[in-house]
């Protein structure tokens, strides 16, 4: 049995995303890595990342990646006919992914890395975590149902899990920044927050690392942002 690992919102920050995969946490094949999500805008290198995850993939390493917001919005902005769709995904980070492609217009991106997003779940169980970008909704007698997929991008409310709705698993996610003591505090709760705000860079006291936690023995590793 290999570790088990989760890392959330890389945000194009693929140099720092290497580094943590292979300097610190020394990835194996035989390990486990769950991606929360955010792969793409703001950092300076979505391409990279999106390349580095599908040559995992590749290369048969255990990677196994969910839907994340932005990855949402880049689809949304390519599908939908409305011209506003496409200026909210810029607004929130898309430019930066569109100078990684060196392209001008989302629909331009590598059709082999729209389809990889395209076909991302929103969520992945085990036995004993559900791993989801944001949260869910506990309001539905079901939160892990398609029909709660809106919770599991978007939502930053963190109202509380109710393991008895999700066969007794703990949640993981990412999506808002959170400093370091406060994911450290999360690892012994039932909500496991791991967002760093790593494209940020320590803008903010305790963040600007990207983090990986392995799920079994609960050790974090944190890695420092050196993208530039």
């Amino acid at each position: 049995m290999g570790r088990m690992f989760a890392i959330a919102d890389i945000h194009g920050c693929c140099r720092t995303f290497q580094q943590l995969l292979f300097n610190v946490i020394h990835l194996q094949k035989e390990d486990t890595l769950y991606l929360l999500g955010d792969y793409i805008d703001r950092g300076p290198d979505s391409k990279g990342v999106i390349d580095t995850i599908k040559g995992l993939q590749h290369d048969g390493y255990d990677v196994r990646p969910i839907m994340g917001n932005h990855e949402s919005l880049l689809i949304q902005s390519i599908e939908s006919e409305l011209y506003n769709d496409l200026c909210v995904w810029l607004d929130l980070g898309g430019r930066a992914t569109l100078k990684s492609y060196g392209v001008e217009h989302p629909e331009e991106i590598p059709v082999e890395h729209l389809n990889f997003i395209k076909v991302l779940p929103a969520c992945l169980t085990t036995g004993t975590h559900v791993f989801v970008h944001a949260g869910l909704n506990f309001c539905l007698a079901d939160p892990l149902k398609e029909s709660g997929q809106n919770f599991m991008l978007w939502d930053r409310m963190n109202r509380g899990v109710e393991p008895d709705k999700i066969g007794g698993r703990k949640v993981v996610a990412g999506h808002t920044v959170r400093s370091i003591d406060v994911i450290v505090e999360s690892l012994e709760s039932e909500f496991i927050q791991l967002d760093n705000g790593c494209y940020m860079g320590g803008a903010f006291k305790g963040t600007g690392s990207l983090i990986a936690l392995e799920l079994v023995s609960g050790e974090l590793f944190v890695q420092e942002k050196i993208d530039t």
